[in-house]
């Protein structure tokens, strides 16, 4: 794994163009006091599609089955993206964290919860988005991934009109998504990051065993 580390990064350092425009919007968010989330968010996603554009390049060059001839297994082809994407990702939140919190000192404990809440929600984006990416390579990848998410966001629209017809609910869907979150949000702290690290953790195997799978079956 080492050495597909390594490939990886020499493949990602090569790539100066996003690190320029990551510097670009680090100077214009910094322009904007309540900027950081932006911030965070965007470095935080410049990171991952570093990470995923080494699948794409990988496909690009042919490179997949040269490495697999080496003593280098498919499973640990699928392991190591998955180091580089949530290493990659960590440290994407963490440089912007810690940018910001040179910048607003007053915003310590805002800005932590901060990174550690888009950290958790990109994990599960980057959950999703590498089977895509390893079945369906980088252009139909992203044409599934826009599918996916224009299903969720007509499924998300039509939740208050679809729920009370199948269910005969009673009340306001947005009030009982409230109640649900406020009831979530007043667990004990500890009864919270269970719930996360439970669902994290459910999400990459279920992620990492289809991927797997996938690499399995693939034809080269």
């Amino acid at each position: 794994m080492k050495g597909l580390l390594i490939k990886d990064y020499k493949l990602i350092m090569h790539n100066k163009r996003m690190f320029l425009i990551l510097m670009v919007v680090w100077f214009l968010a910094f322009q904007n006091y309540d900027g950081y989330s932006f911030l965070i968010a965007y470095s935080t996603m410049i990171f991952i599609l570093l990470a995923l554009n080494t699948i794409s390049t990988d496909e690009y060059y042919k490179s997949t089955p040269f490495l697999l001839t080496l003593p280098v297994k498919r499973e640990t082809y699928t392991a190591e993206k998955y180091v580089l994407m949530l290493g990659l990702s960590l440290l994407g939140t963490a440089l912007s964290t810690l940018l910001c919190i040179l910048v607003h000192r007053n915003l310590l404990q805002e800005l932590i919860l901060e990174g550690v809440s888009i950290y958790i929600i990109l994990v599960l984006f980057q959950l999703l988005m590498i089977p895509i990416q390893l079945k369906f390579g980088n252009d139909k990848g992203r044409i599934v991934l826009l599918g996916l998410l224009a299903v969720v966001a007509g499924i998300a629209s039509s939740i208050g009109t679809i729920l009370p017809l199948i269910f005969s609910m009673q009340g306001s869907i947005a009030e009982m998504l409230t109640n649900a979150v406020q009831w979530f949000i007043g667990l004990p702290i500890d009864r919270i990051v269970a719930v996360i690290i439970l669902t994290c953790t459910v999400c990459f195997a279920v992620s990492y065993g289809c991927s797997l799978h996938i690499m399995r079956k693939k034809e080269f």
